[in-house]
């Protein structure tokens, strides 16, 4: 199904309209001039990705390079242009390695030397001419190559190949692409339409036309058209999914005797047409190269499509990687803005989750809904995700938050975002973690339950060394929302975005642990420089209740009394967070006012999922009434009345916000 659905989006996107040619990233242009004389001191580096370079529609061959030996035409690797190894000291101990290894670098560079020459004598092209006179004067290692350490190396460094470029500078190589660019010949010798690409399109028609006649024929599983080619492999090689060589894996392959059976080779195994075989690959690399129908996705790449709707996919990868709050307001009220509602309903989408293991492409999930029902997932996925953010993230976000934002470009519900509340580097992250949570957003099930534990435990262990300041990034407790909420019972509350009234004992401790620590905040003024409440005892209040705010409760009185020795003020803030205090409790046991709060000696999982966003949501609230009252400070709206101001009250939580 997955193969026949991609061979469908090639044809419907005319993908093989030109198979001779497709997007290579070609890293370095040897600069020649017209008797094959290297201008400068080396090659010029295109401006592309960094370093990997710019991406060219580029020569290809369809002859088989699974067995080595094979270049391509006009760019290709150090192996193919100069003959070199890309790393000569790799089995170095294996005498037969290392001479088959040699064997195969030779065969490719004079593959590539050959076409060279044959499409000369074919064009009488003078730039390959140029280009053929280099090859004569330069037949061993070119001067802009050497293989070593960097000039300052460091201790036990492993050598690699540098390249002087043409700025004089020298740089590290990795699996780089070259090609040439001759002087007075109008264009990169690539991109030439008068002669080159006219000329190898007539000979990539012929390898095609070989290949058909000499291969065998049968009947192919993807489109099953009868009496068609067989191909022997599949290809061309799948690009760009993570943990996979450079060069590309296979989805499809069968190149052991194990997976062989009565006597059919290869491929015959499970039949496909050359063209069919060829299709796949090329929607899968295309998929894999549009921003607009993939995401990278921690270790694993998921490719997205609707059949006919083609905005759709582009629409979806704007709000899995920029759902701005403005977005999310417009997709909210009109997901379907721009698109066609009646071509929506009868539409299908489709997407598949890759993942590499050596040179095999393996397949983590595969989807396909309604494009109707995919669109309305996300829009409850973001519906779900609703939360009210602690204070102005773009006023009090930390400088080091801000720039990470920034760099990345990803607003803090963005998949890759939330995934990251889980971890502590991003390096971290498990491929299931993000493939669970664009599961949830497209198919509207409930992430596993088990995955709040790395989010508790990170803000566990974050609260201490950073304070309040985590809070203004709401990644965490969106997520956290979502995950109670879609695993919750039916006698389980509903949590709200905001602050909101329940008898749920988990959700208003977590409130009154938050008003607690304000208390706390309130009384000591700005000269507390210690720990807090939330920073010291949210662990063990979270998880063992009973104990932890048997103590508390006791602190709080000296806290009250510390508070209203304050002078008028701070009688009044007592008053007013004593009942807080006390409305919070009466929802645990309405008919006994004023008495200490009765908790279970243990919250499970998903209670304490409720606990961390009743305390941030109460914190939240109490963010809002401080930078209303500083706005009206500054304004000139309350004036001030010396040490017992109000706002030295809420000096010190708001400057460790702030930081």
């Amino acid at each position: 199904m997955l193969l026949q659905l991609l061979n469908d989006f090639a044809e419907s996107r005319k993908l093989l309209d030109d198979l001779a040619f497709s997007p290579k990233t070609v890293r370095w242009l040897v600069p020649l001039d017209g008797e094959g004389n290297l201008i400068g001191s080396g090659p010029r580096e295109t401006t592309g990705e960094k370093n990997r370079g710019l991406a060219y529609s580029t020569p290809q061959t369809s002859r088989n390079k699974n067995a080595g030996g094979i270049g391509e035409f006009l760019a290709d690797n150090l192996t193919g242009i100069f003959g070199i190894d890309t790393d000569p000291e790799k089995d170095i101990d294996n005498a037969k390695k290392r001479k088959d290894r040699d064997a195969n670098n030779v065969d490719k560079c004079v593959d590539f030397w050959r076409q060279i020459q044959e499409a000369f004598e074919a064009t009488q092209c003078t730039a390959l001419q140029a280009v053929l006179k280099f090859h004569e004067k330069n037949p061993v290692l070119p001067s802009f190559l050497r293989w070593g350490v960097a000039v300052e190396s460091k201790p036990n460094e492993k050598p690699a190949w540098w390249l002087t470029t043409a700025l004089g500078t020298e740089t590290k190589l990795g699996p780089d692409n070259f090609s040439f660019e001759v002087e007075g010949f109008d264009g990169l010798l690539i991109s030439d339409e008068t002669m080159l690409r006219p000329y190898w399109r007539e000979i990539y028609q012929k390898e095609i036309n070989d290949r058909n006649t000499t291969a065998k024929r049968g009947i192919c599983l993807i489109t099953g058209n009868t009496d068609t080619p067989i191909a022997a492999t599949h290809g061309p090689k799948i690009k760009g999914v993570p943990n996979t060589q450079s060069f590309g894996a296979a989805i499809v392959s069968f190149d052991k005797p194990a997976f062989t059976s009565y006597g059919f080779d290869q491929s015959q195994n499970a039949p496909s047409s050359i063209k069919a075989s060829t299709a796949y690959c090329y929607a899968l690399n295309y998929l894999l190269n549009q921003n607009d129908h993939h995401l990278r996705i921690g270790q694993t790449s998921a490719c997205f499509w609707a059949k006919e709707t083609r905005q759709a996919s582009s629409r979806i990868s704007q709000m899995f990687n920029r759902p701005d709050p403005a977005s999310i307001r417009s997709f909210l009220v009109q997901p379907w803005a721009g698109l066609d509602k009646e071509l929506i309903k009868k539409d299908q989408f489709y997407s598949v989750t890759l993942s590499g293991n050596a040179g095999r492409i393996v397949v983590r999930h595969w989807l396909q809904i309604s494009l109707d029902q995919a669109l309305e997932n996300f829009v409850k996925w973001f519906q779900d995700l609703e939360i009210t953010p602690y204070g102005d993230p773009s006023v009090y976000a930390s400088p080091k938050h801000k720039a990470k934002e920034k760099e990345e470009g990803m607003p803090p519900l963005a998949l890759f975002r939330l995934a990251c509340a889980t971890v502590r580097d991003s390096k971290d992250l498990q491929p299931e973690t993000l493939t669970q949570l664009y599961r949830a957003a497209l198919e509207g099930t409930p992430p596993p339950v088990m995955l709040l534990k790395p989010i508790l435990n990170r803000f566990q262990v974050d609260l201490p060394k950073q304070g309040l300041g985590i809070l203004t990034n709401p990644s965490r407790f969106a997520l956290l929302r979502l995950i109670v909420n879609r695993n919750r019972k039916e006698d389980e509350p509903m949590i709200e975005p905001q602050v909101f009234e329940t008898h749920d004992p988990a959700y208003n401790a977590g409130r009154l642990l938050a008003i607690l620590d304000s208390l706390q905040r309130s009384a000591h003024g700005s000269n507390f420089d210690g720990a807090t409440l939330s920073e010291r005892y949210f662990a063990s209040a979270s998880t063992t209740p009973n104990s932890a705010f048997s103590l508390l409760w006791k602190l709080h009185s000296h806290h009250l009394k510390k508070l209203r020795q304050q002078g008028d003020k701070g009688r009044r803030a007592a008053n007013q967070i004593k009942n807080s205090i006390i409305e919070t409790v009466a929802l645990f046991h309405p008919d006994k006012t004023g008495d200490a709060p009765q908790l279970p000696r243990h919250f499970n999982l998903i209670e304490q999922g409720r606990f961390a966003l009743g305390f941030y949501q109460q914190m939240a609230v109490r963010k809002a009434a401080i930078d209303e009252y500083v706005r009206k400070k500054k304004a000139g709206e309350i004036k001030s009345e010396g040490k017992d101001d109000e706002l030295d009250l809420f000096t010190s939580e708001a400057n460790t916000t702030q930081e």
